[in-house]
């Protein structure tokens, strides 16, 4: 049986681990959550469905991602309740595809951060940090991931940086009693500086650049509840390089495409890609996680006649690899997927999800699930190490400045250009019961909205001419009486050049 997830359940980040209340290290054994399609409105007993069924099949996991969720627009609380009945722990995104939640790559900064992103963001932390269950919110997933897209780098740090900010305000003010660990998931492909440049350095560079700090303005002042471990509320304090803008490290992944690889070897000879990626990220200072974990079905065996199959059926035998061997500096992964990716890495069959109806689960499913029998128990012991090895410290934000100007000639750290929202302007959004509602409520503020503008600008139409007439005719009026006035002191005059003309 599972424990359903509480207010003193909350997971925090103390140093480069997760931990739980009783401090115990937490360790993500996560699977990505199925997308609906755009058309299809949310329905929590639906989505509770797929948690149902995962629990049903007796998957021995802890965690889901999921990718698309609007909290400004529909109330997602019956889902993230049922789904911490259930002992499950949830990964929310805080940007969207389309709408004010877009970081858009396309632009470099600061046009890429708008005002409209942060107030989505704040208002979304505000309806996701009431739950528990809650564990970490992604503030960009693969936002840079080639050449062009990296100028929009300072906007994932500035992002990031301001939620924080606006989260540590919601603190003070008693708002909330926590904050949520923010993530940033890296493609584990990503282009940079040329092809002489290998994708564990390019991975590492990015968790340098979201994790670096300089000395004396450390990642965490304090904890402002002095709680310890049951609280995840921490304090930052606001500089250029003050803080970390993030608190977790995602890497997306796609390797361990052979059945016969190991964790230090490919099949083909060379190092393996999940040793030489746990090497280059050993000393980052946050958590580090895989935020997306799993080989395509059609790269799988690809080159082994014996081993090959139809379906690409993966073996999963990385998971116990990076829950083990890789425990000093990885905190978990989340499987890819439930459905989805172009059917392309779906553990179920039956898909596309249509939002409705569960699938089937293939082999591939049945494989990952033996995988997780082995491994060891969720709670895990802490570490047998010394409280301060757990602590890595960040990397100078100035050095890592020097590595990109010196590999790319990037100049990523121009925080100082880009506005940073605040808490007091955020504006307000409510949250609708349903899909249906909120339509109706949208169309009626939008026509209200439209009656009020076009009523402001008549109103000001009509007082500034009103105000234009009375100009006009008092003009009108006093020239009438100068008119007046000139022609009175006329016949004046002429009565009186008379009266000295007329004869005695």
């Amino acid at each position: 049986m599972y424990r359903p997830i509480t207010q003193k359940e909350t997971v925090v980040v103390r140093g480069k681990h997760l931990y739980k209340h009783d401090g115990s290290l937490f360790t993500i054994r996560g699977i990505a959550f199925p997308t609906p399609p755009d058309d299809v409105s949310y329905n929590a007993k639906s989505w509770l469905d797929i948690l149902k069924q995962l629990r049903e099949l007796d998957l021995q996991f802890n965690t889901v991602r999921l990718y698309r969720m609007d909290p400004l627009k529909v109330d997602y609380s019956e889902f993230i309740e049922g789904a911490a009945e259930m002992g499950i722990y949830i990964i929310v995104p805080l940007t969207a595809a389309s709408g004010d939640g877009v970081l858009d790559r396309t632009l470099a900064a600061p046009k890429c951060y708008k005002k409209s992103l942060f107030n989505y963001g704040a208002n979304a932390l505000k309806e996701f940090l009431k739950y528990p269950n809650v564990l970490g919110g992604m503030v960009g997933n693969e936002v840079m991931n080639d050449e062009k897209s990296w100028l929009a780098a300072p906007c994932v740090r500035s992002y990031a940086r301001n939620l924080k900010l606006f989260m540590d305000e919601l603190v003070q003010e008693k708002v909330v009693k926590r904050t949520l660990p923010l993530i940033y998931a890296a493609q584990d492909s990503s282009v940079l500086g040329g092809a002489e440049m290998d994708s564990d350095t390019i991975v590492k560079l990015t968790a340098d650049y979201l994790t670096c700090a300089e000395t004396g303005k450390g990642t965490i002042v304090e904890d402002v509840a002095g709680g310890g471990l049951t609280t995840g509320m921490q304090h930052f304090s606001e500089n250029r390089f003050g803080m970390s803008p993030i608190d977790i490290f995602g890497v997306n992944i796609e390797s361990w495409c052979s059945s016969t690889q190991d964790f230090y070897l490919n099949s083909d000879g060379t190092p393996g890609a999940y040793y030489s990626l746990w090497k280059a990220l050993q000393a980052t200072p946050v958590p580090v996680i895989f935020s997306e974990m799993g080989c395509p079905h059609k790269l799988f065996d690809r080159d082994d006649p014996i081993h090959k199959t139809v379906e690409g059926t993966r073996d999963w035998a990385q998971a116990e690899y990076v829950i083990k061997e890789m425990k000093d500096s990885w905190s978990g992964f989340i499987a890819y997927t439930y459905d989805g990716g172009g059917n392309d890495f779906d553990m179920f069959k039956g898909g596309p999800w249509d939002g409705r109806s569960v699938l089937e689960p293939t082999q591939d499913f049945w494989n990952f699930k033996e995988q997780f029998s082995k491994l060891p128990n969720d709670d895990m012991p802490p570490l047998p190490q010394k409280k301060e090895h757990d602590i890595a410290i960040p990397r100078r934000c100035s050095a890592v400045e020097t590595d990109f100007i010196s590999c790319c000639d990037l100049r990523l750290f121009n925080d100082d250009i880009i506005h940073s929202f605040r808490f007091s302007e955020i504006m307000p959004v409510d949250v609708a019961v349903n899909d249906s509602v909120q339509q109706t409520e949208d169309v009626t503020k939008s026509i209200y909205t439209e009656f009020s503008s076009a009523g402001l600008v008549f109103l000001l139409f009509i007082v500034l001419y009103t105000m234009q007439r009375w100009y006009v005719t008092s003009k009108q009026s006093n020239l009438r009486e100068r008119s007046k006035l000139r022609s009175g002191n006329n016949e004046a005059r002429k009565t009186h050049y008379k009266s000295i003309e007329r004869p005695q």
